[in-house]
């Protein structure tokens, strides 16, 4: 493609455009991110040093290996690894002064892989403020949100998703701040503790129009679900709004009465016992079109493997890996 291409002229000439996996987890089985395990409760939303994206300054070379595994496997976009890289989660984990450098670096190491025929994604998150405090954290996160994605901006990312925001109204903020940069937004809600609202009680359907009112250029669902169970939000999600639908879920077998990895017992340290096999992904690549999905990525547990699944999954639909 070529390097003007934007993701969603991408989008339009491809139909479903591959993107790339999960680092934060694939990281910390290979040792070089924490899981804050050892230390405090996790999956509350609350946790302080947990799956922070210091490894981007730290252990360069590791995050360097892990985009060319998935670029390898056919991922036509590459997200730099700024996950839980605003200010205030970075500070919790004893890196708020190297925001900057962080950001920087995670954007930079993700260019180089790039190179000159593949996009750069930002990826921004939730703060974990909603949860922590409630939206009485509405002003602080806008001003921390704001300041990450200038520094995006300013790193030279092609685009933005965020991603992983249980909050819909923290997401609008998100989305409001996003649009100063003029970059095109892909907006992914996650879906916790059920699969038919979000945390602040909106539907997946009213969750979408909602997003593409405040400006956001597609718009889905990742993490938290398997594919299958990720599909009814998906779907939902489609039939409200005539945008691209962007889906990334979760490699891991959750349960109707706990649909939602990260509470189930296995989190963080057992998740080999629940993984799924990568046909599951090779399978929903397969119905992706017929399914609305034109930006399809994996989250949490979605190693190179996984991405390999769903571009053989892809190629039944006259998919083609460009050279570059």
């Amino acid at each position: 493609m070529r390097k003007t291409d934007n993701i969603l002229e991408l989008i339009e000439k491809r139909g479903t455009v591959l993107g790339d996996g999960g680092y934060l987890i694939e990281l910390e089985r290979r040792g070089w991110v924490d899981s804050g395990s050892g230390r405090e409760k996790v999956g509350t939303g609350k946790g302080s040093g947990q799956f922070t994206p210091e490894v981007a300054i730290e252990h360069p070379d590791a995050l360097r290996e892990l985009h060319l595994e998935f670029l390898n496997a056919g991922s036509q976009v590459l997200q730099a690894l700024t996950f839980f890289g605003t200010r205030e989660k970075l500070n919790r984990a004893g890196y708020g002064e190297q925001t900057e450098a962080i950001n920087a670096a995670a954007v930079r190491i993700a260019r180089e892989v790039a190179g000159s025929g593949r996009l750069v994604a930002g990826s921004v998150s939730r703060t974990q403020l909603f949860e922590r405090q409630g939206p009485s954290a509405a002003s602080h996160v806008r001003d921390l949100i704001s300041e990450q994605v200038r520094l995006l901006a300013d790193a030279g990312v092609d685009f933005l998703i965020l991603e992983t925001f249980f909050h819909l109204q923290e997401m609008l903020i998100a989305i409001e701040c996003s649009r100063a940069t003029g970059l095109p937004i892909i907006a992914t809600m996650t879906f916790r503790p059920k699969l038919t609202e979000c945390s602040d009680g909106h539907s997946p359907a009213d969750c979408a129009r909602s997003m593409v009112d405040a400006g956001a250029a597609a718009v889905g669902a990742n993490c938290e679900q398997e594919p299958e169970r990720m599909l009814p939000i998906i779907r939902d999600m489609r039939r409200a709004v005539s945008v691209p639908i962007a889906a990334q879920p979760a490699t891991f077998r959750t349960t109707d009465e706990i649909p939602c990895f990260t509470r189930l017992p296995q989190f963080p340290d057992e998740m080999e016992a629940i993984q799924l096999p990568r046909s599951s992904f090779e399978g929903f690549a397969r119905r992706a079109k017929d399914e609305g999905v034109q930006y399809l990525g994996g989250c949490c547990g979605c190693n190179a493997a996984y991405i390999h699944a769903f571009s053989r999954g892809l190629a039944l639909f006259n998919y083609h890996k460009d050279p570059g």
